[in-house]
């Protein structure tokens, strides 16, 4: 009776080792879920865009009604943004990124969002405070955002719009 006891204990511990409660369950999934999501993300690389030239301009037919970003004080634009596509230069390449119809347009029928391969260009109006800005030039903000959400990229700047 002893020996038969025993054997019964140990065979209802062995059999609830196999068994998790639920709320444990649950954690070690969420925990595996966020060491995957870890794992899979790809490291930072900030995004430095260089000016596109006047010769860009000419060779690529970029000079179609929008909008063009300029950081302050410089002539050439970082980011050219037209009804259907805008142009970035980074590492030498011109990059194209698709407009955004669901956002805001801008005067040329340029539009407020850019989205390309590898991630998407916003452009941010500012409060003028007194520079005179109208219709067609503005204070803005360029910010570039990475495939995983990240911003790689911001600066301020001006907008200037032609139609």
């Amino acid at each position: 009776m002893r020996k038969a006891t025993l054997g019964l204990a140990v065979l209802t511990l062995l059999a609830g080792c196999g068994q998790n409660n639920p709320a444990e369950e649950k954690a070690e999934a969420a925990h595996d879920v966020a060491m995957v999501e870890r794992l899979n993300k790809a490291t930072f690389q900030p995004i430095i865009p260089v000016p596109i030239t006047a010769q860009d301009i000419a060779s690529y037919g970029l000079d179609k009604p929008g909008c063009s970003f300029r950081k302050t004080g410089q002539a050439d634009p970082l980011f050219i943004a037209g009804k259907d596509e805008g142009f970035l230069r980074v590492e030498g390449e011109l990059k194209r990124y698709a407009a955004k119809s669901q956002s805001a347009g801008l005067p040329g029928g340029a539009r407020t969002t850019y989205v390309g391969l590898a991630g998407w260009i916003d452009l941010v109006r500012q409060p003028d405070a007194g520079t005179g800005a109208d219709d067609m030039r503005w204070p803005a903000r360029i910010i570039l955002h990475d495939a995983q959400e990240r911003v790689a990229f911001m600066s301020d700047g001006e907008m200037t719009c032609h139609t």
